[in-house]
């Protein structure tokens, strides 16, 4: 059976046709881990035909299972050895399968991912179970392959390149499967793959332990697919948190030029060039960021009693809008009407030097 091979609940991942299968087999192949992984399967109301044989220097095969009675139950040895048979209860031949939503709400939660869970309907044993959301307006998809062969496990890949235009990370409950055909395939497309054996651990209540941080084992992932976030030209790079929205951002002047922003944990000194808001042909200030001053100086409220009210503000504070959503990369306009709706009103927190 298993002797030869190592054993692990990752390592049943990728040996148990169907993932299903009765509570012996799954105790052979995962061994030790057994008890720690047993809350990963759930019953799925079949009987097996077949159970592994249990007899001390047995066969080592499948004995065939003959049911005589609720309460007559014995597995046959059908191998030739003549090692017997030998009783079974009933819940010795129930069906455990994987509970996949649970692992793949576990894995999605140590990995701190936006929990997607979805069939991958081109390839078997491929599902998208999250998304990787570093930085707000940075979203990669990932998906989990669970496969027994390796021929299975390159299909997998390439269905998923033939998808998806865009990089996006590929787990896996071992690297066995895992070649150089497929490292290039993935490579090619900034792509990255997570052995999981090699970065999880298993707890108890059917919770999963990250090894490392998980931004140390996207380190070259991130560095192929994310901005720096020092200047890149003239316009910086600001790390907005997935999750922040324009409430969380904090935007105080130091003076005419340049600017404090907080958002939520993440804070920066940046200047108009640097927040994509200088004139192209002189390299001054532009009149959407000469409208963000004087929104400042306007406690965050412009309206028609003001003194730099105008006509024209209307469009610069759309564009104004679009420069801060490219910025921060937080979806939503950044203004919002008065209530008298005579007026503009910053989302934000807004202040002046």
């Amino acid at each position: 059976m298993t002797e030869n091979n190592p054993k692990g609940f990752w390592q049943s991942l990728e040996r148990i046709p169907g993932l299903a299968a009765v509570q012996a087999e799954w105790r052979i192949y995962m061994g030790d881990e057994f008890e720690s992984a047993k809350g990963f399967l759930r019953p799925n109301g079949k009987l097996a035909s077949s159970h592994p044989c249990t007899i001390q220097r047995g066969c080592g095969c499948y004995h065939d299972v003959v049911i005589h009675g609720d309460d007559d139950i014995v597995a046959v040895c059908r191998c030739g050895r003549e090692c017997g048979l030998f009783p079974l209860q009933r819940s010795d031949i129930a069906v455990y399968e994987l509970n996949r939503l649970s692992l793949f709400n576990a894995i999605a939660n140590a990995f701190n991912l936006v929990i997607e869970t979805e069939s991958y309907k081109n390839h078997p044993n491929t599902m998208l179970i999250g998304a990787y959301s570093p930085f707000a307006g940075f979203r990669f998809p990932v998906y989990l392959t669970m496969q027994l062969e390796a021929d299975d496990f390159v299909s997998a890949v390439n269905s998923l390149l033939g998808r998806i235009n865009k990089p996006f990370i590929l787990m896996s409950p071992t690297r066995d499967l895992y070649s150089s055909q497929t490292e290039i395939l993935l490579s090619n497309r900034k792509s990255a793959f997570v052995p999981l054996l090699e970065n999880v651990n298993i707890t108890e209540n059917r919770n999963i332990r990250l090894l490392r941080p998980f931004e140390e084992i996207m380190l070259q992932f991130r560095t192929l697919n994310l901005p720096s976030s020092s200047v890149d030209g003239a316009l910086a790079f600001f790390p907005t948190p997935a999750d922040a929205t324009w409430r969380d951002v904090s935007i105080k002047f130091k003076d005419g030029y340049t600017v404090s922003i907080k958002v939520k944990t993440i804070s920066g000194v940046f200047n108009y060039t640097q927040m994509g808001m200088a004139n192209k042909k002189n390299s001054n200030p532009t009149v959407q960021w000469d409208l963000l001053y004087t929104f400042a100086n306007e406690h965050g409220t412009l309206d028609w009693t003001s003194s730099q009210a105008h006509r024209r503000n209307k469009k610069r504070r759309e564009i104004l809008a679009a420069n801060l959503r490219t910025f921060f990369r937080i979806e939503g306009d950044p203004f919002r009407l008065t209530k008298d709706g005579k007026g503009w009103q910053s989302c934000f927190q807004l202040h002046s030097e």
